[in-house]
């Protein structure tokens, strides 16, 4: 339903571009064609800054166009895997470190909105609506967010089991806290209505409630400050963080569709799945030139393939796609094109990510290129 949607708006908004260019050549008026798509020309070496511009100089109905993404003094056309080089580049540098707009909690590998942060809301901003533009334009992208965050798209109130996925640690010493058996729990824990954050090397210590430094935590309160450092976490101490990043996010995907989801599905639309079906991906793969399912170097292909480790087979499906992860709709729904070509044993492969297809020289027993890498 939401891949219906977003084509219905995006007919929509083509359609008034087309329109409005009819009405020109009409008038005679001296406006400049409106394209169909939205297009953002951005430089590899500049690329936040870039997007951050192209994205301010368009309308909330350009947003709903197609998108096409153009690096300057390149060549390649994008016919999708341009659109994908470009999410994963940009989302890159914004979640780099340096930048200090998340935190990465090493129990779990994810990510959440740091407590303290010191570049400006639109940058969060941008990052919603990249995240936006991808699941609208039906591409996966690689963000290690927590379910607490596409709850919270989603107006569902995050808990203690979206701590515990976030951060293991944090989650079972509270879940230890509410199933603690005895009534000495003011001696045995120590802990008042306050929490401990580190930001930039130096811990603070931030109070839960007014004066909480000075109410200490016992068995007829615990499940209120169990609920006050979860808000804490998913609600107060990046309130304004969230609110740049939710209202780019939904100035794309906002609508009635996105109410009928569940997170979780929210979340496979977004970041893709892994349930990886290796051998429907060479069920579905289609073959050009000489090539035929049945050819020697296409057999010898697949069976290497096949004998990859995961991480290796990952690997390759980046190579080819772009992403090593997979649409919600299955393996089959990449369809990978083969095909041979007139190069000699050797030559390695190489991949044209904007139509998912490999150019596969002739191959043959014993001979396989050795490649550096």
């Amino acid at each position: 339903m939401l891949q219906t949607d977003a084509e219905l708006q995006m007919q929509v908004a083509v359609n008034g571009a087309n329109l409005q260019n009819v009405f020109m050549l009409l008038t005679l008026e001296p406006l400049l064609a409106r394209s169909p798509f939205l297009v953002l020309h951005v430089r590899r070496n500049n690329l936040v800054g870039d997007a951050l511009r192209e994205l301010s100089i368009h309308s909330d109905i350009d947003l709903k166009k197609p998108l096409k993404v153009i690096f300057d003094g390149e060549e390649a056309v994008d016919a999708g895997g341009v659109t994908k080089e470009f999410f994963l580049l940009l989302l890159k540098e914004l979640l780099n470190p340096i930048y200090g707009m998340f935190t990465y909690y090493q129990d779990s590998n994810l990510l959440w909105f740091s407590d303290t942060c010191f570049v400006e809301h639109n940058w969060f901003h941008l990052i919603g609506i990249t995240c936006g533009l991808a699941i609208y334009n039906s591409t996966v992208v690689d963000l290690h967010f927590p379910l607490a965050l596409y709850k919270k798209l989603l107006n569902v109130k995050p808990g203690l089991e979206d701590l515990k996925e976030l951060s293991p640690t944090e989650g079972r010493s509270l879940q230890e806290l509410l199933d603690y058996p005895g009534e000495d729990i003011e001696e045995t824990f120590c802990l008042n209505f306050t929490i401990c954050r580190e930001s930039y090397g130096v811990i603070e210590q931030k109070k839960l409630i007014p004066g909480g430094d000075k109410v200490t935590v016992c068995k007829d309160n615990r499940q209120e400050f169990v609920d006050a450092y979860v808000n804490y976490i998913f609600q107060i101490s990046v309130h304004e963080w969230y609110t740049a990043f939710s209202s780019g996010f939904l100035k794309v995907c906002g609508g009635k569709v996105l109410e009928l989801f569940q997170p979780s599905e929210l979340r496979a639309m977004m970041v893709g799945s892994s349930n990886y079906n290796w051998e429907e991906l060479e069920e579905t793969a289609i073959y050009k030139g000489d090539y035929s399912a049945t050819h020697p170097t296409v057999k010898l292909f697949w069976e290497t393939f096949h004998e990859f480790p995961l991480e290796k087979k990952k690997k390759f499906l980046l190579f080819l796609t772009g992403s090593d992860r997979i649409p919600i709709y299955g393996m089959a729904s990449l369809q990978i094109v083969i095909q041979s070509t007139a190069s000699g044993e050797e030559y390695l492969p190489v991949a044209h990510t904007c139509y998912n297809l490999l150019d596969l020289p002739k191959y043959s027993l014993p001979f396989l290129p050795q490649c550096p890498h």
